[in-house]
């Protein structure tokens, strides 16, 4: 699904959504209450659905089966790879999701030349290929800071709630640490980019079952590797997050917004 597509089905919803409450309000205002109940009743199963329906989708198509193909290709009931069949082999690629909580504007010349020499050990002790993508939007400043504040308020809250020794305090403290440096980059005047990173390998086999299995085995090899040479959050994606990143493969969004609407 394209963004075109995206737009429409987000204006078909919508449009379900207030024709559900108008003829809600329609049926009480008529002294209509059995139909009122049941309109009530569809119309907070359909906002249910628009908030959440991304986290039962993959559930439903997995129990009924659904295999959902796009040219040569298919995303399986799964809905965490995606498998193409050659001649004689099937190839399975998987998508990992990249937070970056660290820059290199942020270290000297010499943090710089560590960072740059451990990750090249690391990807050279990489066993099969692997692609990284980036992609960079501009950011209305006015607006964004009041965003990261926000973020780095939220992420502060997490950590005083987290128990004393816990595995996350590190993740958050990065985390926090991120925000910071950006408030901090903004108020001097830098022009700031939004950055989405985001990573695939692909493994290939006689049979599908191997080639899934080669590929789960390869992702998290990536997930280990990436996490600890980056300082990153690295995680596996699946359903529409991974349907989006196969899609930027071809296409990616015109504007900022239509970046920000299709990831959040």
């Amino acid at each position: 699904m394209g963004v075109s597509g995206m737009i429409i089905n987000r204006f078909i919803t919508i449009a379900a959504l207030l024709g559900g409450g108008l003829s809600l309000i329609m049926a009480l205002i008529l002294g209509a209450y059995i139909p009122a109940i049941f309109a009530a009743a569809l119309f907070t199963i359909s906002i249910f659905m628009w908030k959440y329906g991304y986290l039962l989708f993959p559930h439903l198509s997995s129990a009924a089966n659904i295999v959902e193909v796009r040219g040569s290709y298919t995303i399986p009931p799964e809905r965490d790879y995606v498998l193409k069949k050659s001649s004689d082999r099937y190839h399975a690629t998987k998508f990992l999701e990249i937070m970056l909580y660290e820059s290199t504007m942020d270290k000297n010349e010499g943090e710089k030349r560590l960072l740059f020499e451990s990750f090249e050990k690391a990807v050279c002790s990489m066993k099969h290929p692997l692609k990284m993508s980036f992609l960079l939007a501009p950011i209305d400043v006015s607006k964004y800071i009041d965003d990261i504040k926000t973020k780095r308020s939220e992420a502060e809250e997490k950590k005083s709630k987290l128990q004393p020794q816990s595995p996350d305090t590190v993740r958050l403290d990065r985390e926090i640490t991120m925000w910071t440096r950006q408030i901090d980059r903004l108020t001097a005047g830098e022009r700031p980019m939004e950055v989405i990173a985001y990573a695939s390998t692909t493994a290939s086999a006689a049979t599908k079952d191997e080639a899934v299995a080669r590929a789960r085995r390869q992702a998290q090899e990536l997930k280990t590797i990436l996490s600890s040479t980056l300082s990153a959050s690295v995680k596996e994606l699946s359903d529409l997050d991974m349907v989006r990143c196969f899609e930027w493969e071809y296409f990616i969004p015109e504007q900022r917004e239509d970046l920000m609407d299709e990831v959040f």
